[in-house]
């Protein structure tokens, strides 16, 4: 049996001796066959206390079970049962079994605190802070009651006041380290990143080899758009934690912002290799070689994205575009048809999934894609532009007007628009209406006069073509 150990006796020792006699403890469980009868209550007090301690979670649960099952009166083993399950994140359990330490021992505060906190991860916010308030009504300065009071009002958007409590914790030894991360979370809600820089500095001050600190901090210069820095703080992060994947995503993240896609694509490929199921890096990483022109590579990276989650759709959008830019048309067909069935509310699918159709041939299903995308974002100028354009070229010429209508409309100041409505105008047979258009396209674009006289002809036709030029060259004497 396990004896508890006088305090004047040396340290290293007597966490040798546990772990000894916690190998010899986790044998006889998963055996079943106990040496000389189960270990007492006051052992397994001991061996799950030291577990605890360790972060040995699976055995502290599993000897805390034990012991709540040899001393089912005691609120203490029930307590640490919560404990257990809560540190391997099993917080329903965990909350019932609080309960009933509650029910056995109703005016112990830690077991309040550890209630509240269990609440509070399991978002049931209002009942966490009441048990915060019956622990603090007890013992008004309780530290693990302050610190859990401040979080859920930080959670509840009430951060002035947490803030005051996170300051007042960051005095404290055993919360100044933690308080301050709050602070700066604080600050960042706020929008205040400087203000949350200057607080990672100040933990960086004491502890340089903080990567979270880093990596925060990193991430503060990115939200003020200050890539080069949050690059220098990632780097820092990962070299202090070489296996830390959120930080060479947001180095990948952050050299892509800034057009370096070599790097992004090396910082992202780190992170893969760490956590090769992460759909996020794994399609970021297909991105930058998407954009990178690696079309093949990034079509192989958005499939592992997509066998890892096949409702990804922006991976299944992104090899939709690969398939489109190599002009495989039917398979980015397929692409943006799955991921508009999974989500039917992404404009850009359906336009991407519009202009495959027309590249194919399939004009009317392509106007239908048109359609649905202009349902969704009816201000997409270029949209209502290939719309018109396809409508035009099957005959369409009334529906095309109102498209390119909508374009000049939307873009006043955009040639492509004016262009198009004259040619729509002239296959209707009204070269006389288009002129204005035409003058107005040519006077925000003068190359496009090498387009009208290669492409007006066959819808204006040779004395529309007559009437055209000798328009426009009365305009240009008009203006001399």
């Amino acid at each position: 049996m396990l004896e508890y150990f006088d305090e004047s006796a040396d340290d290293e020792a007597g966490d040798n001796n546990l772990d000894e006699q916690l190998k010899a403890y986790r044998e006889s469980y998963r055996s079943g066959q106990w040496q000389n009868g189960l270990p007492s209550p006051e052992a397994l007090e001991t061996i799950v206390h030291y577990c605890l301690d360790t972060q040995r979670f699976d055995d502290a649960l599993n000897f805390a079970r034990m012991w709540r099952e040899s001393a089912p009166y005691s609120a203490d083993a029930w307590h640490k049962v919560g404990i257990a399950l809560g540190s391997l994140g099993r917080w329903r359990e965990a909350l019932k079994a609080y309960d009933r330490a509650a029910e056995l021992d109703p005016v112990e505060v830690e077991i309040m605190v550890n209630r509240a906190i269990a609440l509070e991860q399991l978002g049931h916010l209002d009942e966490a802070m009441e048990h915060v308030g019956k622990a603090l009504a007890s013992e008004p300065e309780n530290p693990d009651a302050l610190f859990t009071k401040a979080i859920i009002l930080e959670k509840t958007g009430a951060h002035a006041d947490a803030m005051k409590l996170f300051r007042y914790l960051s005095r404290q030894e055993h919360y100044a380290r933690d308080a301050q991360f709050e602070l700066a979370f604080c600050h960042e809600a706020l929008e205040e990143y400087d203000e949350a820089i200057l607080l990672y500095d100040a933990l960086i001050d004491t502890d340089p080899y903080d990567a979270n600190a880093w990596f925060n901090k990193g991430v503060m210069y990115g939200r003020k758009g200050a890539h080069r820095q949050a690059i220098h703080c990632y780097d820092i992060a990962v070299a202090v934690k070489p296996d830390f994947v959120n930080a060479f995503y947001n180095m990948g993240n952050s050299f892509a912002t800034l057009g370096r896609l070599d790097e992004s694509i090396t910082a992202y490929r780190e992170a893969h290799e760490l956590d090769p199921n992460d759909v996020p890096v794994i399609h970021n990483l297909a991105s930058s070689l998407e954009e990178r022109g690696l079309f093949a590579e990034a079509i192989e990276v958005f499939t592992k994205a997509i066998a890892a989650d096949p409702d990804h759709v922006p991976s299944l959008f992104g090899r939709g575009t690969c398939f489109d830019a190599l002009e495989q048309f039917d398979q980015a067909i397929e692409d943006y048809t799955k991921a508009v069935e999974k989500d039917p509310e992404q404009n850009d699918v359906w336009y991407a999934l519009a202009d495959a159709l027309y590249n194919r041939g399939r004009s009317d299903e392509a106007v239908n894609a048109y359609q649905k995308a202009l349902a969704l974002d009816p201000v997409d100028v270029e949209c209502w532009y290939d719309f018109g354009t396809t409508l035009l070229e099957r005959g369409d010429v009334l529906e095309a007007l109102q498209a390119f209508t909508e374009c000049t409309r939307l873009h006043p100041e955009w040639s492509e628009g004016y262009y198009a409505t004259a040619k729509a105008l002239c296959a209707a047979g009204q070269p006389v209406n288009g002129v204005s258009y035409l003058r107005k396209a040519l006077e925000l674009d003068p190359s496009k006069n090498n387009d009208f006289e290669r492409e007006f002809p066959a819808v204006a036709g040779p004395l529309g073509m007559e009437y055209l030029r000798d328009m426009l060259q009365r305009g240009q004497e008009s203006q001399e």
